[in-house]
C-alpha cells in the first residue's frame, strides 16, 4: 500500500475508532457540534446543505450521513434499503435523534411516513434537490422520516 493510500485510510478510520461523527459512507459515534436550543419551525435552510448527519442512540450514539431536504418548512430524511440498518432499527425503537445540518445539531423526533401519496410527494422534492431526474415512483425498500423539532 502506498504512503498516500495508507494516510487516506487512516483519515477515514480514525473518526470512527475514536467516536467522532460519520465520514461519508462510514458510520460514526456521537456528534459534537453545538446544539440549537430553540424550537425550529422552518427547516428550509437545509436546502443549502448537500448532506446531513443523523445521530440516534440506544446503548451508545450512532451517526450516519444521510440525504436531507425540505418540503415547505418541514425536514425529511430518507433511507434506501432501510430494513436492518442500525440507525433505522434504533430510530424505530427510540424516535428521539439529533440531526447535524451544517455545523449545528438540531434535536428532533423522527416519524416514519406511511402514506404513499405523502411519501411520493416528498420523494419528488428529494429528486429535485439532488438533481436526480424527473419525478417518478418511490423505489422499493425506501423509508421516509419526517423530522420534527423536539424543542
Amino acid at each position: 500500500m502506498t504512503h498516500h493510500k495508507l494516510r487516506a485510510l487512516i483519515v477515514l478510520v480514525l473518526p470512527v475508532i475514536f467516536g467522532f461523527g460519520p465520514c461519508g459512507p462510514i458510520a460514526g459515534g456521537q456528534l459534537s457540534d453545538p446544539e440549537v436550543k430553540e424550537r425550529i419551525t422552518d427547516f428550509r435552510f437545509v436546502q443549502d446543505e448537500d448532506r446531513c448527519a443523523i445521530e440516534v442512540t440506544s446503548d451508545k450514539p450512532h451517526s450516519v450521513t444521510v440525504n436531507c431536504w425540505a418540503v415547505g418548512k418541514q425536514l425529511f430524511i430518507g433511507c434506501q434499503d432501510c430494513e436492518g440498518k442500525t440507525w433505522s432499527e434504533t430510530i424505530e425503537a427510540n424516535p428521539m435523534a439529533r440531526v447535524r445540518i451544517g455545523q449545528q445539531l438540531y434535536p428532533v423526533k423522527a416519524t416514519r411516513m406511511q402514506d404513499p401519496v405523502a411519501i411520493e410527494r416528498a420523494w419528488n422534492f428529494r429528486l429535485q434537490k439532488y438533481d436526480e431526474g424527473e419525478p417518478g415512483p418511490v423505489p422499493e425498500g425506501y423509508w421516509l422520516y419526517h423530522m420534527g423539532s423536539k424543542r
